[in-house]
């Protein structure tokens, strides 16, 4: 069961994309934020520098979530940070995501879409064989790291205790005693937009 206001598919469109990402993507919209309802745990995503959006991080603490899966390339020091601040501020578990990623598989991709020699000669032309390192974390809701890889390939493993959410946000609850609705508010639209629309 998806939690918002409205229907959606699952899958959550990068609201922003980042760098390169311009090139081939389009702005997510409001449709595709919320939560799945797994049972025992709300889990909720999002993607890379998104963890920079304050109002999207309220709109996904809003949903409370109790497991959030951050996705990074590589979870690198600064991407740590964010993922651990937001574990503190949401007062939930975090999965810091890090991709590994070869020169080799990207190069297979490009292959699989039909090839393109342009696109090929910018990929080889970049340096070292490995393009993203992993890092991937276990975060606990006071921001405290409960497992952590290294770079490339790994499995992480935890146990959850998903009261610990709860019992953190007796403390600090950014979307209860310390969200302040008498002075701040927010409104999320979860209509799909069309990049261009025609009219009579």
């Amino acid at each position: 069961m998806l939690l918002r206001p409205s229907e959606a598919p699952l899958d959550h469109r990068k609201l922003v994309p980042t760098h390169g990402e311009r090139l081939v993507w389009m702005r997510g919209d409001g449709s595709t934020l919320g939560v799945h309802d797994a049972g025992a745990a709300k889990v909720g995503n999002l993607i890379c520098w998104e963890h920079w959006m304050p109002l999207a991080r309220a709109a996904m603490h809003n949903l409370e979530e109790s497991i959030h899966v951050a996705a990074w390339p590589t979870v690198r020091e600064t991407y740590a940070i964010a993922s651990r601040h937001y574990a503190f501020e949401g007062r939930c578990f975090v999965l810091a995501a890090g991709l590994v990623q070869d020169k080799a598989d990207v190069l297979e991709g490009l292959d699989a879409c039909g090839g393109n020699d342009a696109a090929r000669n910018l990929i080889e032309a970049i340096e070292g064989e490995t393009l993203s390192r992993g890092g991937s974390m276990i975060i606990a809701p006071d921001g405290s790291v409960i497992a952590q890889a290294g770079e490339g390939e790994e499995i992480l493993h935890a146990t959850l205790e998903l009261a610990m959410a709860d019992a953190e946000r007796a403390s600090l609850d950014t979307d209860g005693h310390y969200s302040r609705p008498d002075i701040f508010t927010l409104d999320v639209n979860t209509a799909p937009q069309q990049g261009v629309r025609w009219t009579d």
